[in-house]
């Protein structure tokens, strides 16, 4: 699930997991919102939007990531936060993205990725192509010891654009995500430590409803080269969006665990599970994701 922090130890650091929309049963909507539960298919963040944490890369260094993520539903909240039965449906999510330092304090960012969907219900489909292509930057506004603040902006380009495929609905129309970001690292116990704090706007034309997010991250180097974090990313849509597809405000909020070993100097691997433990108007979405990073 594009909501996301980065290991600041030792100057390294690590994308977590995107969210991402979906479908739930017509019976937890209503009838008024009968074409939102077909329409919710978004991001990751995924997560899924890998967007990388506050501390930005030095000059001409790059980082390269692949994300997994596998997720599924069956059960959904309703507009009372109440949990019911829902339409059950999965979803595979690959993302390639990298990093590259273009100057002190500047990150640009470039990503890609491919789904495949299938939902189950009243109206069954599947999908397979490309989601969002993420381009944009990072740049730091502060930084101090172990603290740093900087801002991030993001353009999202939908793969699915076009599509009248229930199973795309939520990759057709673009995005824009503006992001200020916040860490700091300390020791904790003995062992070097981390948080990360996000807060974004996400603004989406055509009929979906812009959305406010908050992300949290906490994270330990619990012995060297593996790292265990706890995240929370949350979402809130900024009322309900136009037409018929989009005419229920929801929101989320999604808890992740994750670990990250480092196999070399260049090369890590992780692996995190993650649940929508409250929402309004969404599915409860649980799953997995997998990481592999590569340092240049």
């Amino acid at each position: 699930m594009i909501p996301a922090a980065h290991i600041p130890l030792g100057g390294r650091k690590m994308a977590a997991g995107h969210c991402w929309w979906t479908v739930w049963d017509a019976r937890a909507c209503g009838r008024a919102g009968l074409r939102l539960c077909l329409a919710v298919l978004l991001l990751l963040a995924s997560r899924a939007l890998a967007i990388a944490g506050a501390w930005t890369l030095p000059p001409a260094q790059s980082e390269f990531w692949s994300t997994t993520t596998i997720a599924s539903a069956g059960s959904a909240f309703g507009p009372g936060y109440a949990l019911q039965t829902g339409t059950a449906y999965t979803k595979v999510e690959q993302t390639i993205f990298g990093e590259m330092g273009m100057a002190d304090g500047i990150t640009v960012i470039l990503g890609s990725q491919f789904l495949a969907i299938s939902v189950d219900g009243s109206r069954p489909s599947t999908y397979a192509g490309m989601g969002y292509t993420d381009f944009g930057a990072r740049v730091r506004l502060w930084e101090d010891g172990g603290g740093i603040v900087s801002m991030q902006v993001i353009g999202r380009a939908p793969g699915a654009a076009g599509s009248a495929n229930p199973a795309a609905i939520g990759y057709t129309q673009w995005e824009a995500d503006f992001r200020l970001l916040a860490g700091f690292s300390f020791m904790l116990l003995g062992m070097p430590a981390f948080v990360d704090l996000q807060i974004a706007q996400r603004q989406r034309w055509g009929d979906p409803p812009d959305e406010a997010r908050l992300d949290l991250t906490v994270g330990a180097e619990v012995a060297p080269g593996w790292k265990l974090m706890a995240q929370s990313f949350n979402v809130i849509s900024e009322g309900a969006g136009t037409g018929p597809d989009f005419d229920l405000s929801y929101a989320y909020y999604k808890g992740q665990v994750a670990a990250l070993v480092e196999i070399d100097p260049h090369m890590r691997v992780g692996l995190a599970a993650f649940t929508t433990y409250l929402a309004r108007n969404f599915p409860q979405e649980n799953g997995l994701v997998l990481w592999v990073n590569y340092r240049f």
